[in-house]
Protein backbone atom coordinates (compact mmCIF):
# COMPACT_ATOMS: atom_id res chain seq x y z
CA UNK A 1 0.00 0.00 0.00
CA UNK A 2 1.36 3.26 -0.97
CA UNK A 3 0.07 6.79 0.55
CA UNK A 4 -0.50 9.50 -2.29
CA UNK A 5 -0.91 13.36 -1.43
CA UNK A 6 -1.67 16.22 -3.83
CA UNK A 7 -0.82 19.10 -5.13
CA UNK A 8 2.63 20.40 -3.76
CA UNK A 9 5.06 22.63 -5.33
CA UNK A 10 7.93 20.68 -6.26
CA UNK A 11 11.54 21.47 -5.67
CA UNK A 12 14.88 20.26 -8.07
CA UNK A 13 16.52 17.44 -7.06
CA UNK A 14 19.76 17.05 -9.29
CA UNK A 15 18.59 19.25 -11.70
CA UNK A 16 14.81 17.33 -11.50
CA UNK A 17 11.38 17.98 -9.92
CA UNK A 18 10.88 16.09 -7.08
CA UNK A 19 6.75 16.60 -7.38
CA UNK A 20 5.43 15.69 -10.76
CA UNK A 21 1.96 15.43 -11.85
CA UNK A 22 0.03 13.28 -14.24
CA UNK A 23 -3.41 14.22 -15.96
CA UNK A 24 -4.76 10.79 -14.10
CA UNK A 25 -3.53 12.54 -10.89
CA UNK A 26 -5.85 15.61 -11.58
CA UNK A 27 -8.11 13.02 -13.22
CA UNK A 28 -8.05 11.32 -9.88
CA UNK A 29 -8.11 14.31 -7.19
CA UNK A 30 -11.77 15.58 -8.99
CA UNK A 31 -13.46 12.33 -9.21
CA UNK A 32 -14.98 12.06 -5.52
CA UNK A 33 -16.09 14.80 -5.70
CA UNK A 34 -18.29 14.87 -9.58
CA UNK A 35 -20.75 11.81 -10.36
CA UNK A 36 -20.54 11.19 -13.94
CA UNK A 37 -22.49 13.36 -15.91
CA UNK A 38 -24.06 16.43 -17.44
CA UNK A 39 -23.67 19.95 -15.73
CA UNK A 40 -27.13 21.03 -15.11
CA UNK A 41 -26.97 24.87 -15.10
CA UNK A 42 -23.94 25.32 -17.55
CA UNK A 43 -25.18 26.72 -20.81
CA UNK A 44 -28.18 24.45 -22.28
CA UNK A 45 -26.93 21.06 -20.68
CA UNK A 46 -25.59 19.73 -24.04
CA UNK A 47 -29.31 19.64 -25.20
CA UNK A 48 -29.74 17.43 -28.85
CA UNK A 49 -32.04 19.31 -31.16
CA UNK A 50 -32.88 18.75 -34.67
CA UNK A 51 -32.47 21.09 -37.75
CA UNK A 52 -35.83 20.12 -38.95
CA UNK A 53 -35.10 19.72 -42.60
CA UNK A 54 -32.05 17.88 -43.11
CA UNK A 55 -30.41 14.89 -41.32
CA UNK A 56 -28.53 17.02 -39.35
CA UNK A 57 -28.71 17.53 -35.40
CA UNK A 58 -26.84 20.08 -33.54
CA UNK A 59 -25.30 19.93 -29.78
CA UNK A 60 -26.24 22.79 -28.02
CA UNK A 61 -23.75 24.19 -25.18
CA UNK A 62 -22.83 22.79 -22.01
CA UNK A 63 -20.01 21.06 -19.78
CA UNK A 64 -20.01 17.52 -18.77
CA UNK A 65 -17.37 15.25 -16.61
CA UNK A 66 -16.52 11.88 -17.12
CA UNK A 67 -14.80 9.89 -14.50
CA UNK A 68 -12.67 13.19 -13.34
CA UNK A 69 -11.99 14.35 -17.24
CA UNK A 70 -13.96 17.56 -18.13
CA UNK A 71 -15.48 18.84 -21.32
CA UNK A 72 -16.46 21.83 -22.58
CA UNK A 73 -18.88 22.32 -26.08
CA UNK A 74 -19.28 26.45 -25.97
CA UNK A 75 -20.64 27.04 -29.50
CA UNK A 76 -18.47 29.97 -29.37
CA UNK A 77 -17.92 29.13 -33.27
CA UNK A 78 -21.29 28.08 -34.05
CA UNK A 79 -23.76 25.44 -33.25
CA UNK A 80 -21.79 21.92 -33.24
CA UNK A 81 -23.75 19.99 -35.89
CA UNK A 82 -23.48 16.28 -36.24
CA UNK A 83 -25.10 14.03 -39.48
CA UNK A 84 -26.99 11.11 -39.22
CA UNK A 85 -26.71 8.48 -41.85
CA UNK A 86 -29.24 8.25 -44.34
CA UNK A 87 -32.01 6.40 -43.88
CA UNK A 88 -32.76 3.07 -45.23
CA UNK A 89 -35.40 2.34 -48.41
CA UNK A 90 -37.86 -0.43 -45.93
CA UNK A 91 -36.29 -0.94 -42.59
CA UNK A 92 -36.20 1.39 -39.32
CA UNK A 93 -32.95 2.04 -36.77
CA UNK A 94 -31.52 4.55 -34.14
CA UNK A 95 -28.86 5.78 -33.53
CA UNK A 96 -27.29 7.19 -30.52
CA UNK A 97 -25.81 10.50 -29.38
CA UNK A 98 -22.90 9.86 -26.58
CA UNK A 99 -20.48 12.12 -24.82
CA UNK A 100 -17.14 9.62 -24.82
CA UNK A 101 -14.50 9.71 -22.77
CA UNK A 102 -11.62 8.34 -25.14
CA UNK A 103 -8.74 7.43 -22.93
CA UNK A 104 -6.58 5.84 -26.03
CA UNK A 105 -6.66 8.92 -27.86
CA UNK A 106 -6.56 11.46 -24.88
CA UNK A 107 -10.17 12.98 -25.68
CA UNK A 108 -13.74 13.71 -25.09
CA UNK A 109 -15.97 14.19 -28.14
CA UNK A 110 -19.84 14.16 -28.62
CA UNK A 111 -20.76 11.44 -31.33
CA UNK A 112 -23.46 9.23 -33.37
CA UNK A 113 -23.20 6.06 -32.82
CA UNK A 114 -24.93 4.21 -35.53
CA UNK A 115 -28.01 1.73 -34.89
CA UNK A 116 -29.00 -1.57 -36.69
CA UNK A 117 -31.28 -1.94 -39.38
CA UNK A 118 -34.97 -3.89 -37.94
CA UNK A 119 -38.33 -3.81 -37.87
CA UNK A 120 -38.08 -3.45 -34.37
CA UNK A 121 -34.99 -1.58 -33.88
CA UNK A 122 -33.31 -1.03 -31.03
CA UNK A 123 -30.33 1.33 -29.65
CA UNK A 124 -26.42 0.07 -29.42
CA UNK A 125 -25.22 -0.48 -26.18
CA UNK A 126 -23.18 2.33 -24.41
CA UNK A 127 -19.11 1.13 -24.03
CA UNK A 128 -18.11 1.26 -20.65
CA UNK A 129 -14.61 -0.15 -19.95
CA UNK A 130 -10.60 0.82 -19.35
CA UNK A 131 -10.64 2.66 -22.28
CA UNK A 132 -13.91 4.46 -23.26
CA UNK A 133 -16.94 5.59 -21.15
CA UNK A 134 -19.90 6.51 -22.74
CA UNK A 135 -22.96 9.45 -21.60
CA UNK A 136 -25.59 8.60 -23.44
CA UNK A 137 -27.22 12.45 -24.34
CA UNK A 138 -30.16 11.06 -26.73
CA UNK A 139 -31.42 8.59 -29.03
CA UNK A 140 -32.72 9.34 -32.94
CA UNK A 141 -35.72 7.60 -34.46
CA UNK A 142 -34.12 7.04 -38.04
CA UNK A 143 -37.68 5.65 -39.95
CA UNK A 144 -36.96 4.40 -43.22
CA UNK A 145 -37.87 6.78 -46.60
CA UNK A 146 -37.01 9.91 -44.78
CA UNK A 147 -35.19 12.24 -45.88
CA UNK A 148 -35.22 14.73 -42.50
CA UNK A 149 -34.54 14.46 -38.61
CA UNK A 150 -37.42 16.58 -36.96
CA UNK A 151 -37.62 17.11 -32.77
CA UNK A 152 -40.11 14.43 -32.40
CA UNK A 153 -37.25 11.66 -33.49
CA UNK A 154 -35.13 12.99 -30.72
CA UNK A 155 -35.59 10.88 -27.36
CA UNK A 156 -33.57 12.78 -24.56
CA UNK A 157 -31.99 10.43 -21.90
CA UNK A 158 -29.48 13.31 -20.37
CA UNK A 159 -32.05 12.74 -17.32
CA UNK A 160 -31.21 8.69 -17.42
CA UNK A 161 -29.34 7.68 -14.50
CA UNK A 162 -28.11 4.41 -15.48
CA UNK A 163 -27.64 6.28 -19.38
CA UNK A 164 -26.54 9.41 -18.33
CA UNK A 165 -27.73 11.75 -15.32
CA UNK A 166 -27.35 15.05 -13.97
CA UNK A 167 -24.50 16.94 -11.95
CA UNK A 168 -26.17 19.26 -9.73
CA UNK A 169 -23.49 19.94 -7.34
CA UNK A 170 -20.63 18.71 -5.02
CA UNK A 171 -22.58 16.22 -3.90
CA UNK A 172 -24.27 13.53 -5.70
CA UNK A 173 -27.86 13.55 -6.62
CA UNK A 174 -30.50 12.14 -4.21
CA UNK A 175 -31.88 9.02 -5.09
CA UNK A 176 -35.90 9.85 -5.06
CA UNK A 177 -36.84 6.20 -5.04
CA UNK A 178 -36.93 5.68 -1.41
CA UNK A 179 -38.57 9.65 -0.50
CA UNK A 180 -41.56 8.53 -2.97
CA UNK A 181 -41.90 5.04 -2.11
CA UNK A 182 -42.55 6.62 1.42
CA UNK A 183 -44.79 9.17 -0.45
CA UNK A 184 -46.67 5.90 -1.71
CA UNK A 185 -46.89 4.34 1.34
CA UNK A 186 -48.59 7.38 3.11
CA UNK A 187 -51.07 8.12 0.15
CA UNK A 188 -52.75 4.73 0.54
CA UNK A 189 -52.81 4.80 4.06
CA UNK A 190 -54.68 8.56 3.33
CA UNK A 191 -56.65 7.08 0.35
CA UNK A 192 -57.88 3.98 2.91
CA UNK A 193 -58.76 6.27 5.93
CA UNK A 194 -60.91 8.11 3.99
CA UNK A 195 -62.68 5.56 2.59
CA UNK A 196 -63.15 3.96 5.64
CA UNK A 197 -64.59 7.61 6.78
CA UNK A 198 -66.95 7.85 4.41
CA UNK A 199 -67.94 4.74 4.97
CA UNK A 200 -68.94 5.16 8.62
CA UNK A 201 -70.39 8.87 7.16
CA UNK A 202 -72.82 6.77 5.05
CA UNK A 203 -73.99 4.79 7.74
CA UNK A 204 -75.05 7.88 9.34
CA UNK A 205 -76.60 9.40 6.89
CA UNK A 206 -78.27 6.07 5.30
CA UNK A 207 -80.52 6.50 8.93
CA UNK A 208 -81.48 9.89 7.89
CA UNK A 209 -82.96 9.18 4.32
CA UNK A 210 -85.58 7.06 2.56
CA UNK A 211 -84.25 3.77 1.47
CA UNK A 212 -84.35 4.90 -2.47
CA UNK A 213 -82.30 8.14 -1.71
CA UNK A 214 -79.89 5.71 0.60
CA UNK A 215 -79.30 3.12 -1.85
CA UNK A 216 -78.55 5.67 -4.84
CA UNK A 217 -75.53 7.41 -2.47
CA UNK A 218 -74.56 3.69 -1.96
CA UNK A 219 -74.63 3.20 -6.16
CA UNK A 220 -72.57 6.11 -6.28
CA UNK A 221 -69.72 5.12 -3.80
CA UNK A 222 -69.24 1.97 -5.36
CA UNK A 223 -69.03 3.45 -9.15
CA UNK A 224 -65.70 5.46 -7.48
CA UNK A 225 -64.81 2.23 -5.58
CA UNK A 226 -64.70 0.51 -9.04
CA UNK A 227 -62.01 3.07 -10.61
CA UNK A 228 -59.34 3.07 -11.67
CA UNK A 229 -60.00 0.77 -14.74
CA UNK A 230 -57.88 -0.57 -17.39
CA UNK A 231 -60.48 -1.74 -20.18
CA UNK A 232 -59.20 -2.63 -23.85
CA UNK A 233 -59.42 -0.08 -26.54
CA UNK A 234 -58.77 -0.24 -30.84
CA UNK A 235 -57.09 2.75 -32.54
CA UNK A 236 -58.71 1.89 -36.16
CA UNK A 237 -57.03 2.48 -39.24
CA UNK A 238 -59.11 4.35 -41.14
CA UNK A 239 -59.95 7.06 -38.32
CA UNK A 240 -56.68 8.65 -38.24
CA UNK A 241 -56.90 12.30 -39.85
CA UNK A 242 -54.31 14.04 -42.12
CA UNK A 243 -54.12 17.44 -40.72
CA UNK A 244 -51.58 20.40 -42.11
CA UNK A 245 -49.62 19.46 -38.30
CA UNK A 246 -49.86 15.62 -38.49
CA UNK A 247 -52.02 13.08 -37.73
CA UNK A 248 -55.20 13.06 -34.99
CA UNK A 249 -57.31 10.59 -33.09
CA UNK A 250 -60.35 11.32 -31.58
CA UNK A 251 -61.97 9.11 -29.02
CA UNK A 252 -65.56 9.73 -28.18
CA UNK A 253 -66.80 8.51 -24.22
CA UNK A 254 -68.64 10.57 -21.77
CA UNK A 255 -67.47 8.94 -19.07
CA UNK A 256 -64.29 11.06 -19.63
CA UNK A 257 -65.16 14.79 -18.23
CA UNK A 258 -62.19 17.76 -18.14
CA UNK A 259 -62.39 18.19 -14.59
CA UNK A 260 -63.55 14.84 -13.22
CA UNK A 261 -61.50 12.19 -14.78
CA UNK A 262 -58.28 11.06 -15.88
CA UNK A 263 -57.13 9.12 -19.07
CA UNK A 264 -53.91 7.21 -20.08
CA UNK A 265 -53.00 5.45 -22.84
CA UNK A 266 -51.00 2.09 -22.40
CA UNK A 267 -49.56 0.16 -24.84
CA UNK A 268 -50.48 -3.94 -24.33
CA UNK A 269 -47.06 -5.40 -23.17
CA UNK A 270 -47.77 -8.80 -25.60
CA UNK A 271 -48.57 -6.43 -28.92
CA UNK A 272 -47.43 -8.06 -32.19
CA UNK A 273 -44.34 -6.29 -33.67
CA UNK A 274 -46.88 -5.27 -36.30
CA UNK A 275 -48.54 -3.41 -33.45
CA UNK A 276 -45.60 -2.10 -32.41
CA UNK A 277 -44.35 -0.71 -35.42
CA UNK A 278 -47.25 1.30 -35.87
CA UNK A 279 -47.81 2.85 -32.62
CA UNK A 280 -43.62 3.56 -32.86
CA UNK A 281 -43.76 5.08 -36.19
CA UNK A 282 -47.53 7.48 -35.43
CA UNK A 283 -45.16 9.02 -32.86
CA UNK A 284 -47.73 10.38 -30.54
CA UNK A 285 -46.54 13.45 -29.02
CA UNK A 286 -49.77 14.63 -27.20
CA UNK A 287 -53.63 14.02 -25.95
CA UNK A 288 -55.84 17.54 -26.05
CA UNK A 289 -58.02 16.33 -22.93
CA UNK A 290 -59.40 19.99 -22.25
CA UNK A 291 -63.25 19.01 -23.67
CA UNK A 292 -65.96 16.93 -21.72
CA UNK A 293 -66.49 13.14 -23.18
CA UNK A 294 -63.59 14.04 -26.54
CA UNK A 295 -60.07 12.91 -26.23
CA UNK A 296 -57.94 14.12 -29.24
CA UNK A 297 -54.44 12.18 -30.37
CA UNK A 298 -51.81 14.20 -31.82
CA UNK A 299 -49.10 12.55 -33.49
CA UNK A 300 -46.27 13.36 -36.37
CA UNK A 301 -45.52 10.44 -38.02
CA UNK A 302 -46.59 7.75 -40.20
CA UNK A 303 -50.37 6.93 -40.61
CA UNK A 304 -50.94 3.52 -39.39
CA UNK A 305 -52.35 1.24 -42.00
CA UNK A 306 -53.85 -1.80 -39.66
CA UNK A 307 -55.82 -1.70 -36.32
CA UNK A 308 -53.24 -0.85 -33.30
CA UNK A 309 -54.60 -2.91 -30.03
CA UNK A 310 -53.79 -0.69 -26.66
CA UNK A 311 -55.44 -0.34 -23.26
CA UNK A 312 -57.04 2.92 -21.76
CA UNK A 313 -56.53 3.33 -18.13
CA UNK A 314 -59.77 5.77 -16.70
CA UNK A 315 -59.54 7.03 -13.10
CA UNK A 316 -62.31 9.50 -11.52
Amino acid sequence: MSEKYFPFDGQLVEGKSDRVYYASDFANYFKPFFRNGIFASQGDGLMVLSLDDNMFISLMDGRSIIEGHGYQNDNKDGVKKMRIANSDIAQDRIDIVVNRLNKVDRMITTIVVKGELSDAPVPPEIVRNDDYYDLKLAEVYVRSGVDKIQQADITDFRGDEDACGWVTGLIDSINSTAFFKQYQVAYNAFVKETYDKAEDLFDLIRNLLDKDQASYLAMQIAELKAYPKVEPYVLKADQWQETADGLIYTIMDSRYTYLGSYWELIAEPDMDKNEQKLLTNARITSIDDKQDGKLIIHAVGVKPTDDIHISIKIER
